[in-house]
This record gives C-alpha cells, sequence and structure tokens, in this order.
C-alpha cells in the first residue's frame, strides 16, 4: 500500500511528503494514511515512477495474521475509534475529520473512554509490584546501584535489603560496611519494585526471602512486553526441574532450583529454608537449562507472551519433535520442524479461550 504522511512545520505550515526514513525522524508528530492496494495505482499515477511502486508492492508477500488478534493490533494511520466523546491518550492523534488515529504500532487498550497505545516494544519504565532481575553496578554509601535496563539506576537502599539468617532488626554501622558481603559489583539479583520516583527513578526492596542473590543458572534478556505481571515470577517448571525468574523488565534467569540449607532437597514453599551458593552443576541439568532459555528464545522470536505454561509447551513440542537444543535457536530448523506454528497455534488456542 501506498503510504504518505502530513507534517506539521514549526510555524504551523502544513506539507505534504512521501514517507522516508528521514522524514520520519524530523516529523514532530506524524499521522500516517494508509490505502488498500486495490487504490494504490489510483493513488500513485501522478507519481514519477508509480509503476514500479506497484509492481514492487504486487510482489511483497504478506504475512499470515494470527486469528482474533488483527482487531487488537494497529499501525500508524489506523483508525482507532470515531465514538464520540472517546479521549485519546498516548499513541493517538485527532485527525482533522475528528477521527482517532494511532501514531505508533501497539495493541490498543481502553480504560472507561479514554483509549491509548501500548507499544509492541519500548524501553522498560516500571511500576510499583514488578519483580525485576538487575545486576550490582556499584556500592554507595548505604545502597547498590541496579541496571535492570531503565533509563536510569535503580537504587536498592540497606533499609530495603533482607539480612542474612532474616534477621529483623535497624541496619547499623556495622551492617553498612559489610554491604559487599550482602551484594557487590557484578552480582545478578531479583528484587520487587518499591517506589518510583518523580524522575522515574526506581526504587528496589528485597525484604521477602524469595528475593536476593542469583547463582547457578544464566541470563536471557527479552523485549519487556513478553513478560506480563502474572500470578508466580519466581516457578519451578514441574517435571523438568529447572528454575526460572521472570523479571517484568525483560530479564529473565535460569537456573538450578536452590537446594534446603542442610539437605538435598529443592522444592519447598518456605523461600527462607533456601540455601542459595554456588555449586557444580551437573551436565545433564545444564542441558535441560539451555533448552529451557533457547525455548524462551523461541517463543519471543515468534511475538509470544513468555509464561511458565507456554515455556512447558514449547519444552515439550521441542522434545517431541526431536530438536536439539542448539536447532531452537534457528528459525529455519524450527519452522521445518513444525515448532512454530505448534507455538503460535497453541497461543491462538489460549487467547481464544478453547
Amino acid at each position: 500500500s501506498v503510504v504518505a504522511s502530513r507534517a506539521v512545520g514549526p510555524r504551523g505550515s502544513a506539507m505534504a511528503n512521501w514517507v522516508t526514513p528521514e522524514l520520519c525522524a524530523l516529523a514532530g508528530s506524524v499521522v500516517l494514511e494508509r490505502r488498500c492496494a486495490a487504490d494504490s495505482p489510483a493513488a500513485i499515477g501522478g507519481v514519477p515512477g508509480g509503476s514500479a511502486a506497484s509492481s514492487a508492492l504486487s510482489l511483497r508477500p504478506e504475512a499470515p495474521e494470527i486469528a482474533g488478534l488483527r482487531p487488537q493490533l494497529v499501525c500508524p494511520g489506523d483508525v482507532v475509534s470515531a465514538e464520540i466523546g472517546a479521549l485519546r491518550g498516548r499513541g493517538i492523534l485527532e485527525r482533522e475529520d475528528g477521527k482517532l488515529v494511532a501514531t505508533m504500532c501497539g495493541v490498543v487498550e481502553q480504560v472507561n473512554k479514554l483509549l491509548y497505545i501500548r507499544p509492541l516494544k519500548h524501553r522498560y519504565a516500571g511500576s510499583v509490584g514488578d519483580v525485576v532481575v538487575g545486576r550490582v553496578v556499584e556500592v554507595q554509601a548505604e545502597r547498590w546501584m541496579i541496571e535492570i535496563g531503565t533509563a536510569m539506576l535503580a537504587t536498592l537502599h540497606l533499609g530495603a535489603a533482607n539480612l542474612p539468617g532474616n534477621v529483623l532488626r535497624r541496619r547499623t554501622d556495622e551492617d553498612a560496611q559489610k554491604m559487599r558481603e550482602l551484594f557487590r559489583e557484578g552480582d545478578l539479583i531479583s528484587a520487587e519494585v518499591q517506589k518510583v520516583d518523580e524522575n522515574g527513578q526506581l526504587s528496589l526492596q528485597t525484604r521477602n526471602a524469595r528475593y536476593g542473590k542469583l547463582q547457578n543458572g544464566m541470563l536471557l534478556s527479552l523485549p519487556c512486553v513478553y513478560v506480563r505481571r502474572q500470578a508466580q515470577h519466581l516457578v519451578t517448571l514441574p517435571q523438568i526441574g529447572v528454575m526460572v525468574v521472570l523479571g517484568n523488565n525483560g530479564w529473565v534467569w535460569v537456573c538450578a532450583p536452590p537446594k534446603v540449607a542442610g539437605s538435598g532437597r529443592q522444592e519447598t514453599l518456605n523461600f527462607s529454608q533456601m540455601n542459595v551458593s554456588y555449586e557444580l552443576v551437573p551436565a545433564e541439568l545444564r542441558e535441560r537449562i539451555c533448552r529451557v532459555r533457547n525455548s524462551l528464545l523461541a517463543l519471543a522470536s515468534q511475538g509470544l507472551e513468555v509464561t511458565p505454561e507456554t515455556i512447558l509447551f514449547a519444552y515439550d513440542q521441542s522434545l517431541a519433535r526431536g530438536l536439539a537444543a542448539w536447532e531452537l535457536l534457528d528459525a529455519s530448523r524450527c519452522a521445518s520442524a513444525g515448532l512454530a506454528d505448534a507455538v503460535v497455534g497453541e497461543a491462538v488456542l489460549r487467547t481464544s479461550g478453547t
């Protein structure tokens, strides 16, 4: 389809230009008008090189759409709503004819009469209650600076950290001097967002025994839109024996389940009894950890959300179709084995509720 843009200049004069990456980068507020392929020859009849553009458009392959998702997905220029009284939020502009159109690719969300676009990919901003995975980059006076993928480093104050042995008391100067015994530079931790400051900086807390230092695993980074808030973010996958920490910031930690202190058991609901320390992971367990990690990447490559159910489905399907762990990273091998169609079909069934 032919795409034209209308950009408003600094003095209010309107100029119509054909969209190019340079113009899109320079435009302040761009409203895109899209026309269907049937109207493209008439639309570009007066444009030099229109026939060449029309032939190029006819040869462009069309990507299959997932049933049930198209009404929720919008592209720049799509009409979102023409209802009277609808309020426009982020990612929506009002045209001259009064209709609301999208200015970004994403999913339409509605709160009462307020319409806004949730972008398909964006940088993590954070909200109170989110579970995040981060890396300690600096130890300052009575606080740690944590990298979690936001525009600013998050802070973890000493008073918001869980002391060894789950001791509940006031922090002293001695605790401040021994901060590196808890977390030091380079350590990976799981935490919860406690506060969002006015400038966008996040304050974390690890008072709960389930949060803290992460060991015996591997880290992968996904777009944060693939990890939504769910009932459990620290899950030990059944029948696999691998623990997954799903961070709302898109950082996912896949590791061996921590054992109960003083025993070899792994399954427990009392996180205060967990003994998180470095240990040698057997080769068979490392192979399962790698397969779970690559299953997560395979789900993200198909644009699917990451949940314990989808991870288990992708893991079992990869074994049933005879794919090695490393083959999950090859899109062509996954497609030829039918794994991509299987996970997309399962996602459609889950969204339709059947």
